[in-house]
């Protein structure tokens, strides 16, 4: 069931989340830099010991990192740039709180119809 935000309840967690954003942003430059001549995995597997070996500490921190800010309620739009989503509500209207990491303050939303480019100050 998705979580629905205040501007005071998203407010609360952005220490947290640009502790989490600064590390999930560590992690894909890491994963980018080390990856083989050709481009770079996501960390996937079965589950399996094998497949576990083939993946990267750094992919292991960033899947983690993930799960984490999903667990908060929190949609990660933009990883590369710590772009998140907050589901709210405005009036009656059901729309996304937009927040980027280093922004001051939770100053945007937008209709969930559109995305940052449709991003409207508070």
């Amino acid at each position: 069931m998705e979580r629905v935000f205040s501007v005071s309840e998203a407010r609360t967690l952005l220490p947290a989340l640009t502790d989490l954003l600064t590390k999930l942003i560590a992690a894909q430059r890491e994963i980018v830099d080390t990856a083989p001549p050709g481009g770079h995995r996501v960390a996937a597997g079965n589950g399996s010991a094998a497949a576990a070996a083939g993946v990267s500490a750094a992919e292991h921190l960033y899947v983690e990192l993930l799960r984490e800010i999903d667990s908060m309620g929190v949609i990660v739009r933009d990883a590369s740039t710590g772009l998140i989503d907050f589901a709210a509500t405005r009036g009656s209207e059901p729309v996304y709180l937009c927040w980027r990491l280093h922004e001051p303050d939770i100053g945007y939303w937008h209709p969930r119809t559109t995305g940052f480019a449709g991003r409207l100050p508070l």
